[in-house]
């Protein structure tokens, strides 16, 4: 049964957080109904102004982030003293699922892992290099790319969600010195040594997600700091020893990415997505969505639970009027329709 809130009519929940609860609602446009993924934040927390804070950082970063492989913000507000999100509602599949089937069956075929992985990395390349409304680079970094942040859409294409936990200069509250935020499975060696780290950390952890997707193995499993940072820096396995679908190009490739030192890593997350084009270029292995798409269909069928884009929270420092912000957001979110 939904339940009414505001202008949307609110169905079952998607997912629950820390910090808010995400459902998946509807909202009528001119005759015509549209499915969201509706965030709210917890009254609770409302009360305090470091979450509000967060909440509106990550309101912010939305309106600013428009990439074809990026869930989309549609709307932002307060309604009866619940502040909320309106976020793209994507009919598909997580990362996570994918790599589950690989893990149970066999790896996807080797052009949809390119696909999927080369559009993670043109989201990274465009979020890396976000600017805000007056020109000046944002220094974001979504700190959290895990499998269960990807979601390959039913029409074949790939998002990237939750941008929660990124940091940026649009930040609101800061990181305590040395708190490592992302999932211990995919945090880069520095991030884990140090407690900083740049955008090569988030093209570190995309290389795990493609190195685990080839393979249908975990490359890391540790459950302290100390343990995963002893495994960053060990002898790693080539997915080609494991999966003979892959060859040694693509092993240099995925290995670029998981270099212990940012230095020697790519340095930027367009650099891997390019060097992905020009090998399944040379392979004959570029395809379009519609092939992933005919493959996400094969593999898991129209009747299964869809997965929608959910959020997290995020990190931001500034005393604001909450609810002017608010306004100012909302005032300037892309309508749905």
């Amino acid at each position: 049964m939904a339940v009414t809130f505001g202008p949307y009519r609110v169905f079952e929940p998607l997912g629950i957080g820390g910090m808010a609860t995400v459902n998946r609602a509807e909202i009528t446009v001119d005759g015509a109904i549209y499915e969201i993924a509706l965030k709210c934040l917890d009254p609770e927390l409302a009360r305090d102004r470091t979450f509000v804070r967060r909440f509106i950082a990550e309101a912010r970063l939305g309106q600013l982030l428009r990439h074809p492989n990026i869930a989309r913000t549609h709307e932002v507000g307060c309604i009866e003293g619940t502040h909320f999100i309106a976020f793209e509602w994507i009919p598909g599949i997580t990362i996570l699922q994918v790599f589950e089937l690989a893990r149970e069956t066999k790896p996807p075929p080797i052009y949809v892992t390119l696909r999927v992985i080369t559009q993670v990395a043109r989201a990274l390349q465009y979020s890396h290099e976000l600017r805000d409304e007056n020109g000046q680079r944002v220094g974001l970094i979504h700190r959290d790319i895990a499998p269960s942040n990807i979601i390959v859409g039913d029409n074949g294409v790939t998002k990237l969600i939750d941008f929660g936990v990124a940091k940026s200069s649009m930040a609101m509250v800061n990181t305590v010195a040395g708190e490592v935020i992302g999932k211990l499975g995919y945090v880069a060696p520095e991030y884990l040594k140090t407690g900083k780290c740049d955008t090569r950390a988030d093209t570190y952890s995309l290389g795990v997600i493609a190195w685990e997707v080839l393979t249908g193995q975990r490359l890391f499993e540790a459950e302290t700091l100390d343990a995963a940072e002893a495994q960053r820096f060990g002898k790693l396995t080539p997915p080609s020893a494991l999966n003979p679908q892959v060859t040694p190009d693509l092993d240099r490739i995925i290995g670029g990415a998981l270099l212990p030192d940012p230095a020697k890593r790519w340095q930027a997350a367009g650099d891997l997505a390019e060097a992905l084009e020009k090998y399944a270029d040379k392979a004959g292995l570029t395809v379009v969505d519609e092939d992933v798409a005919a493959w996400v269909n094969q593999e898991f069928g129209a009747g299964r639970q869809k997965i929608r884009a959910r959020t997290a929270d995020i990190e931001n420092d500034v005393d604001l009027d909450i609810e002017q912000t608010f306004a100012r957001v909302r005032a300037r979110t892309e309508p749905i329709g």
